[in-house]
């Protein structure tokens, strides 16, 4: 018994890592004695579990993909296909940008969810400056370790072991607000 389960362990670990995590998963199911199995399979357990993407749906050159109400629900679903497939979304929005607002409900979903995101600048944050805050802790990192500090500015407001701590000294002081935490 011993040699063919040696021999299925070889064959199990010759496998990718999240079919390795499903065969043993199955396998921890399948027995009473899941103890001794558990032993025996732990080093095949610990890696999430990622099923094979679903294949998009092919676009062959004889068919209509014209985005036209009718075809609306064919397309949004050959995009969804592409989104759950992983990888596929650059090639799901060049899908969108080619059709017309307008069409259908579904479509146009597709398009506001696929569309380019745009990052727009405002005004400064409400924090203090962090370049300030980077330059002190980089020459006074060394003389924290292990605790938690409390900056704004590139002033140190205090320090503690404990951020909750710290947190409270700094809402008692009233130097709570603007402050930048950080563990050393």
């Amino acid at each position: 018994m011993s040699r063919l389960l040696e021999k299925a362990m070889e064959k199990i670990r010759s496998l990718p890592d999240a079919e390795q995590d499903a065969v043993a998963a199955l396998i921890l199911e399948r027995f009473s004695d899941g103890r001794q199995w558990d032993e025996a399979f732990r080093p095949l357990r610990g890696r999430p579990f990622r099923p094979d993407p679903p294949k998009p749906l092919e676009m062959t050159e004889g068919e209509n993909w014209e985005a036209t109400p009718e075809n609306a629900e064919r397309i949004s679903r050959h995009i969804n296909a592409l989104i759950e497939a992983g990888g596929c979304v650059l090639e799901a929005r060049r899908i969108v940008s080619k059709i017309r607002p307008g069409v259908s409900e579904k479509l146009d979903y597709w398009k506001k969810v696929l569309a380019e995101p745009v990052a727009r600048l405002s005004g400064p944050g409400s924090g203090g400056d962090m370049r300030k805050d980077m330059m002190w802790l980089e020459n006074n990192a060394d003389n924290y370790k292990g605790k938690w500090v409390a900056l704004r500015d590139g002033v140190l407001l205090g320090s503690h072991e404990s951020r909750a701590e710290l947190r409270q000294i700094l809402r008692q002081s009233g130097k709570l607000e603007k402050s930048f935490f950080v563990r050393m």
